[in-house]
């Protein structure tokens, strides 16, 4: 397959790079599409985990969701509670509003809002959005009964809209690397094209792009940061292996 060569190309020696210029825009997006795919690993499962303690919960654990009311975009709860999905996960009712989302929290719901695991981080639902449709306990339990049983349909377009905001954003910072790649490959008189960058940036940005991975999921900032010192270091050697443009001639 001709994406594995284009593939390939990308462990050998930089002084090979420059011949991306002749990859198939075909392969480029391709290569995008999978590196979006890499990078929204930690949360497709996530979500893929929400998705089974849903069922769970819908089967086995309904009964255990305390009483409460929504009035005003607020929840009024009966009591504290902490359902337990497993031995490591779990769903939180809290009074408090200070109460602080753990990594072993699935959901939490608060009295302003309801927190939804997002890998290392959360997403903030608000209670008004759920108005016309969760107002107290049985609502609750009829809705999670209706989202279980469509649960791999929810899941399949939550990753699909993941995927492709993911691509969007890389496709942009691709393209801002390649502009900084070929305004110093002007600048250091190099024979450069913008589109030329563009398909060697998706290619070179591979290793970064899974050192940035590793450091989302060990919550390292320091990977993070190693990730963009090597997408320097890979811009700064590529434009020393580029050919060198034309000189001009000195009128006299």
């Amino acid at each position: 397959m001709q994406y594995m060569k284009e593939l390939k190309r990308l462990f050998k020696h930089p002084n090979k790079y420059p011949m991306f210029r002749i990859t198939k825009l075909r392969y480029i997006f391709l290569h995008i599409l999978l590196l979006s795919f890499i990078l929204i690993l930690p949360n497709t499962v996530q979500y893929i985990q929400i998705t089974q303690n849903l069922s769970t919960l819908a089967n086995e654990q309904v009964d255990e969701i305390p009483n409460f009311k929504i009035e005003n975009n607020k929840m009024i709860l009966s009591s504290d509670k902490n359902i337990k999905m497993n031995d490591k996960q779990s769903i939180i009712f809290t009074s408090s509003n200070q109460f602080n989302m753990e990594a072993n929290h699935l959901i939490v719901f608060k009295p302003d809002h309801i927190e939804i695991s997002n890998y290392n981080d959360y997403t903030e639902i608000s209670y008004g959005s759920l108005s016309t449709v969760v107002t107290d306990q049985d609502d609750l339990i009829k809705f999670i009964d209706t989202i279980n049983d469509s649960k791999y349909f929810y899941l399949s377009m939550i990753i699909i809209f993941l995927l492709i905001i993911q691509f969007i954003s890389l496709s942009i910072k691709i393209g801002i690397l390649a502009l900084v790649g070929h305004l110093l490959g002007m600048l250091l008189r190099k024979k450069t094209r913008y589109m030329t960058w563009f398909k060697m940036m998706t290619f070179i940005i591979t290793l970064p792009t899974l050192v940035l991975l590793l450091g989302i999921v060990a919550s390292n900032t320091l990977l993070i940061i190693v990730s963009w010192c090597i997408i320097v270091i890979g811009i700064l050697i590529t434009v020393f292996y580029l050919p060198n443009g034309k000189k001009h001639a000195n009128v006299k």
